[in-house]
């Protein structure tokens, strides 16, 4: 290699071994702005975890049949009333559950409550 490079070959502290990688620089952050970067990431990590948890809803497909096959009511009043059975699970699993009869007085009593007849 000498006999090829004789005059263009680093040496000193311009040559480089294959085993050397380049240093990094490390910024000199000032208290403030390293608690201002925790901060960011604690909130992007809270995000990420918030949405790791978030799995896919499960909708029960009874639930729109029992309410959408109620007679006696408006399509809007149904579409309202299942809504708010999807929002509040524990209410739209006892809804599935009732009689035919008790579901109407539910509906006619959810109808009266939030004004749609």
């Amino acid at each position: 290699m000498e006999t090829i490079f004789a005059n263009a070959m680093a040496t000193g502290k311009f040559a480089l071994g294959s085993a050397t990688g380049p240093k990094r620089k490390r910024g000199n952050f000032s208290e403030e702005e390293m608690l201002l970067f925790t901060n960011m990431s604690d909130a992007v990590n809270n995000v990420a975890n918030a949405l790791r948890e978030t799995g896919p809803a499960h909708v029960d497909a009874n639930r729109y049949l029992a309410v959408m096959e109620m007679s006696g009511f408006s399509e809007e009043a149904l579409i309202v009333a299942y809504t708010f059975l999807l929002d509040n699970k524990a209410q739209g699993r006892g809804f599935v559950n009732m009689s035919d009869a008790h579901r109407a007085l539910w509906l006619r009593t959810f109808v009266a409550k939030n004004y749609y007849m």
